[in-house]
């Protein structure tokens, strides 16, 4: 159902661009090398390249361009850093604004391919709450970096949001707003990039990373100095609007009157890394890439060149329930791999258990994970109908334990105690933002009559942060409730041949105990 790009880059700096766009927005959402048709006339000509890279996920389209500039080292400071940050940092910025121009104007006109066949399998979206994002990739200036800087640090550029036009070409590797007239790009080195993208390696942590980035240095107040991007990072890493639940540069709530002058120094990244609690949180983490795999795993079911077209739901329909779970943080990721992997590690042989993941806060998506046995006579294709209608079931009556959610995501999977090899994942979204109390009075009769959720349901409450057990002296990172469910399902009536084997047993074990006396 989706048509994947196959295109790497045609350089090496692309195709780190290309691992590094695929391991955060994964790639059913990351294309790199996109065309625009705007070359052909009369069906002759050549296509533009519009983009090294494009990211759309939602309303947040992502633009990059990619340069890699040789820095003439042979050359005096004040003639090869005006050279370089003219090639590398402003044409690239031109790019990208031509990039954007032209999808605000023909969202439907870019590619995957030069001969411009392929549109991206998935829409630009056309509508006046799109957000473009401008992020221009530069490589070639880290060796003068460091150089300039007398051997120390990691050749980031310095940053200074005061610094505006061409007053940068009297500032060696520090930038500010190189273009104040136009839409705010962020311009990032080939360290930090790669900093960037490793530390917040989900499409809703970048994006909320160049969110408040942009809104950050892109204001008058305060004036903003640091070291490096890296430090930067660091500060955003370790603050929280409590209020709002959400990461920020400086510490407080969002009513907090601004500084005039904010200075971040060359030690907060290299401290952050020796932090007992940014460790932990790194080993916490490592669970949630299961979730990313399970993505990756769906994705692939919708990919032409690995399975038939003959699946039911639309490539838009797909498309949006995947972005649901990829829309997940990473700390959402950690919270939810736990929850599916304690209900698979709990679960015993021939059980079936529905667990329900919900916070208790208005618009966050509920997730119902359910696990099914099969009977051994039972045909695969059989046992998958049923338990693709029980998931659909338990995501429809789910609201009735969990009354503020208006978006349920069901993941239904093999009770992992199975007499056979593989198995299979089956995904559902039930979306339903307004109801009536007709449609309440539904669902709880659909769930007592299908008895889910019963009375024998369990309920615990887990409460997780971002840095596990963090001691004084390091932002807790904001709390999450998760509510969790465990129901055992309905029972299955057994089969003739599973009550006579039954039978049997009890048959043969009294004529044990009968043999014993």
């Amino acid at each position: 159902m989706f048509d994947l790009s196959e295109a790497e880059g045609v350089n090496e700096s692309e195709r780190v661009l290309t691992g590094l766009c695929r391991k955060s927005f994964l790639r059913l959402w990351a294309h790199t090398n996109v065309f625009t048709d705007e070359g052909f006339k009369a069906g002759r000509g050549s296509a533009k390249e519009l983009c090294d890279a494009l990211v759309v996920f939602g309303k947040h389209v992502l633009i990059f361009s990619d340069k890699h500039i040789t820095f003439q080292k042979d050359k005096p400071l004040d003639v090869a850093w005006p050279r370089w940050y003219r090639r590398a940092v402003v044409d690239s910025i031109r790019q990208l604004h031509g990039a954007r121009n032209w999808l605000q104007r023909f969202p439907g006109r870019a590619f995957l391919d030069a001969a411009c066949k392929r549109p991206l399998p998935v829409n630009v979206p056309s509508t006046d709450d799109v957000v473009f994002h401008l992020i221009a990739v530069t490589r070639g200036s880290t060796e003068a970096a460091v150089a300039f800087a007398g051997g120390h640090g990691r050749g980031t550029f310095g940053v200074d949001s005061a610094l505006a036009g061409d007053a940068h070409v009297k500032s060696p590797f520090v930038l500010g707003r190189p273009m104040r007239d136009k839409p705010f790009a962020h311009v990032f080195d080939e360290v930090s990039i790669e900093l960037v993208l490793s530390e917040l390696d989900t499409a809703a942590d970048f994006i909320a990373y160049l969110t408040e980035r942009e809104r950050f240095l892109g204001s008058s107040k305060p004036h903003v100095l640091a070291h490096g991007e890296e430090d930067l990072l660091a500060a955003y890493v370790q603050n929280m609007d409590v209020d709002e639940e959400k990461h920020q540069f400086l510490p407080g709530g969002a009513d907090d009157e601004q500084p005039d002058l904010v200075m971040f120094d060359q030690t907060f990244y290299d401290e952050l890394e020796k932090k007992e609690p940014y460790i932990r949180k790194k080993a916490a983490d490592k669970i949630s890439y299961s979730w990313d795999t399970l993505i990756d795993r769906f994705i692939s079911v919708g990919d032409p060149n690995l399975h038939g077209t003959d699946l039911m739901q639309t490539t838009e329909d797909l498309e949006e329930g995947l972005r649901l779970l990829a829309g997940e943080s990473r700390f959402r990721r950690r919270t939810l791999a736990q929850l599916l992997q304690g209900a698979l590690f709990q679960i015993g042989p021939g059980q079936t258990i529905a667990r329900l993941g919900y916070s208790g806060v208005a618009g966050e998506t509920v997730y119902v994970f359910l696990i099914v046995p099969r009977r051994p006579d039972e045909a695969y294709v059989v046992y998958r109908r049923h338990r693709i209608a029980l998931l659909h079931a338990y995501c429809r009556t789910a609201k009735v334990v969990a009354p503020l959610g208006t978006t349920f995501v069901g993941l239904a999977f093999d009770n992992p105690h199975q007499g056979y090899k593989g198995g299979s994942e089956d995904l559902f979204i039930f979306s339903q933002p307004e109801w009536s109390q007709q449609d309440l009075d539904e669902v709880a009769k659909m769930r007592e009559e299908l008895k889910l959720w019963g009375s024998t349901m369990k309920m615990s409450h887990w409460n997780g942060t971002e840095f596990p057990q963090a001691p004084a002296g390091l932002e807790d990172g904001h709390g999450q409730l998760a509510l969790v469910m465990d129901s055992p399902g309905p029972r299955r009536e057994k089969t003739k041949a599973e009550k006579s084997k039954m039978r049997r047993e009890k048959m043969k074990k009294a004529s044990q105990r009968k043999n014993r006396r």
